[in-house]
Parts: C-alpha cells; sequence; structure tokens
C-alpha cells in the first residue's frame, strides 16, 4: 500500500501543493478504490519478483486496471528494478517508469518493494 500512495505523489511530479493536486486530480489512481489499489500493488510486486521484459496485467471491478513492465535497474542496483506502470480508470490514463527497490525492512506488514523515485532516463 505504502508503494502505490508514494507511486501517486511520484505521478504527480509538482512541487506545489495546489500544483500537485491540479496534475494528479484527473490521474487515474486518485479514483481507484483500496481493493483497486490492493490488487495493483499485488501486480507490482509479481511483476517486480518475476521475470524483466514480462508485462504483468491486473483488472479490479468494471473500471480499474493497467500493467506493470520490469527491467533491469539502469543504474545497476541488485536489489533494484525499473518498472513502466501503467494505469487506467474508465477513461483515464496514466503511465510512468519508476525505480523500485526491495524492502530489507523485517518489520511484519512491510511492503516487499519500496518506491525509490520515478525515472526520468538520467
Amino acid at each position: 500500500m505504502a508503494a502505490a500512495a508514494v507511486l501517486a505523489a511520484a505521478s504527480a511530479g509538482a512541487q506545489r501543493p495546489l500544483s500537485n493536486y491540479n496534475s494528479m486530480r484527473d490521474t487515474p489512481i486518485t479514483r481507484f478504490s483500496k481493493a483497486d489499489v490492493e490488487v495493483m500493488t499485488r501486480a507490482i510486486n509479481k511483476a517486480l519478483d518475476g521475470e524483466d521484459g514480462v508485462t504483468t496485467k491486473w483488472e479490479s471491478g468494471a473500471s480499474a486496471s493497467g500493467s506493470v513492465t520490469p527491467s533491469k535497474d539502469p543504474k545497476g542496483r541488485p536489489d533494484c528494478k525499473l518498472a513502466r506502470v501503467e494505469n487506467r480508470h474508465g477513461s483515464l490514463q496514466n503511465a510512468g517508469d519508476y525505480i523500485f527497490c526491495r524492502n530489507k525492512s523485517s518489520a511484519k506488514g512491510a511492503p516487499q518493494w519500496k518506491v525509490a523515485g520515478p525515472w526520468s532516463g538520467s
């Protein structure tokens, strides 16, 4: 769940609160239910644990869906991956590239992967 919240914030790419709100308000994740976020999070974890280049698709209910395609970390870190995350809700669509790293926390309920941040290609 933490990955999804960070992913939503990272997808905005804005610094100021008002700009942040304006850029996020029409993104699919703002319309996702808790169940949608859980299905998306499971798909992200499955894709990141899987083979690079293999797309994992997900669907929750009638209007929420997406896909995740992992690849090697561009910085060569062994416990990190780059992932193309695409989300849809009704007519809204959004896509972005994000770096995820394995969560080394042993705390109960800690997510498998943490979002290190969006990837802009640099």
